[in-house]
């Protein structure tokens, strides 16, 4: 009896972890399909708060959406450099990223495919898991518990992220601050509006609302396979009553 027990709070353990990796995916998931895949995305961005004027001299509404897609190709590794991304500005046209800048988007490029790396480990982690549950407990229990763990951790991440969510709110820069002290170990990230455009053109305002749409995508598929699995615990628990009547 007891080892029945401690099996099933393996397996209850074992689904909460499916769910924490399922949820890591879609957040790197969502954070992507911002970034590289909803159409002209930073291009309505940059025109919503006239990001060329915020730039150190005349630069157009193209050059600013070339020079950070040329950004976001690097960052992915399907551009090897940045030393040939270049811009007009005033007229004359010249690299726009700086050695400074070239050096901190390295550090961006490293942590960027490490999250790729880390979707890939999630993955595996889902479906190592989701085996070991099927074969010890067949495809009906498989699911049940699937769906409990699932909420649970939704439940879990729910909390966490209402908590960083509310410090967004009092304090935006702040977090944007505490972020990068995480996850870059040098001052690189620390720019110069008076020599660095990086920082002229990624304004705290885009990044904001790519926080927004990244969380909103991330919020949409989570609350469906919620509604997924809330389905799935009420036709457990009607199979439950009608057996027992």
């Amino acid at each position: 009896m007891k080892k029945v027990h401690e099996s099933g709070i393996t397996h209850n353990i074992a689904a909460f972890v499916c769910g924490l990796c399922l949820l890591l995916i879609l957040l790197i998931t969502s954070l992507q399909a911002v970034c590289y895949w909803l159409p002209d995305w930073w291009r309505n961005e940059y025109a919503k708060y006239d990001t060329p004027s915020n730039v150190r001299g005349e630069m157009s509404l193209d050059d600013a959406v070339h020079v950070t897609e040329d950004m976001l190709e690097y960052c992915i590794g399907r551009l090897d450099t940045l030393d040939d991304t270049e811009a007009t500005i005033d007229g004359v046209t010249v690299p726009f990223f700086t050695d400074r800048e070239k050096a901190h988007l390295a550090d961006c490029r490293e942590l960027f495919l490490k999250g790729v790396r880390v979707r890939v480990i999630a993955c595996l982690l889902l479906a190592a898991f989701v085996i070991y549950i099927y074969v010890h407990n067949g495809k009906q229990k498989t699911s049940v518990l699937l769906a409990k763990g699932y909420l649970r951790s939704l439940g879990f991440i729910a909390v966490m992220t209402a908590i960083i969510a509310v410090l967004c709110v009092i304090d935006f820069t702040h977090v944007f601050t505490v972020f990068h002290h995480i996850f870059f170990d040098n001052d690189l990230w620390i720019l110069n509006p008076n020599e660095d455009n990086l920082i002229n053109i990624m304004q705290e305002d885009v990044f904001s609302d790519a926080a927004m749409w990244i969380a909103g995508i991330w919020l949409a598929a989570a609350a469906l396979i919620a509604a997924v699995s809330a389905i799935i615990l009420k036709r457990e628990r009607y199979s439950v009553k009608s057996a027992v009547e």
